[in-house]
């Protein structure tokens, strides 16, 4: 369950404002069952995540960016700013994005924050944009 429109607009305004922000959030580390709680950037699909990645990488700002590869995939939600509980399941690559290097990773999303509420979501696979502890370019 992503934001809606007005405030993951508004999420992604402000996070995009921090100078250097990649667009990665802030993420917990995992519990005892591996959850790990995020506020980020995600997609539907790695190719989606790396186009966003390529439109950033080329000047376009965030909000623009994920514009672009919404329109594309003529589906308002393919990528945008969620608020999840989520499973790491697997590194897809890994690129450099405004000086930093992030990841790209396959996660399992097992619930969503809608701005007031968790609710638990059916598993859903996505691919989350993180910033990984310990490096910096």
């Amino acid at each position: 369950m992503r934001l809606s429109p007005i405030a993951a607009m508004a999420a992604l305004a402000l996070w995009s404002a921090i100078p250097g922000n990649a667009g990665a959030g802030p993420v917990t580390s995992p519990d005892e069952s591996g959850v790990a709680i995020g506020v980020g950037l995600i997609c539907n699909t790695p190719e989606q995540m790396q186009r966003l990645i390529n439109l950033r990488n080329g000047g376009q700002q965030m909000p623009q960016a994920v514009n672009v590869v919404n329109n594309e995939a003529k589906d308002p939600r393919a990528c945008g700013i969620a608020a999840v509980a989520f499973m790491s399941d697997k590194l897809v690559g890994m690129k450099e994005v405004d000086g930093k290097l992030v990841q790209i990773m396959r996660i399992n999303v097992v619930a969503a924050f809608d701005g007031q509420h968790w609710s638990k979501v059916p598993a859903m696979t996505q691919y989350a944009l993180i910033e990984p502890e310990g490096y910096s370019i």
